[in-house]
């Protein structure tokens, strides 16, 4: 399960767990340093865009200490998705969802249920339309697949 978290984005948006419920979330965990993040940063628009209308929401996570540097990397590159700078790999968010490498793109259910968590791009758009697909189905059928899901690994 994801953990319970609580953060206010860039743009003054406050933001919980409990208001992501019935939406597939990407977390992307991310540095303004670090080359393979920045590799992969196009990729981001793109499925932002090929999934709009879905009951998706990319929130990025920064590693960045330096805001204004965070700040400005932003503005140029038009991320326009919820931006969360964390400060390091220490930082509260990045240590409730243990993170020690980047990039991460960590992607949930919409009941909370953190699926792989390290998931290379060219992955990323199919293991997305499963969740979105699952995430259409009514909760009385999700709930039983994942009780069944649950069963099927305590056997």
């Amino acid at each position: 399960m994801a953990p319970p978290f609580s953060i206010t984005t860039l743009d003054g948006q406050r933001m919980s767990m409990d208001d992501l419920q019935g939406k597939v979330v990407l977390l992307d965990f991310w540095a303004t340093w670090c080359v393979p993040c920045r590799e992969a940063l196009p990729h981001i628009p793109k499925v932002a865009k090929k999934f709009q209308g879905e009951p998706l929401l990319i929130l990025s996570v920064s590693l960045d200490s330096e805001e204004q540097k965070w700040k400005e990397f932003i503005v140029k590159n038009e991320m326009t998705w919820p931006q969360y700078r964390d400060g390091s790999f220490r930082g509260p968010i990045s240590r409730l969802f243990a993170v020690n490498a980047i990039p991460t793109p960590s992607p949930s259910m919409p009941d909370g249920v953190l699926q792989d968590e390290h998931i290379g791009d060219a992955s990323i758009e199919g293991k997305l339309k499963k969740l979105l697909a699952r995430a259409r189905e009514p909760a009385v059928h999700r709930q039983s697949f994942q009780m069944r899901r649950w069963r099927e690994g305590h056997r």
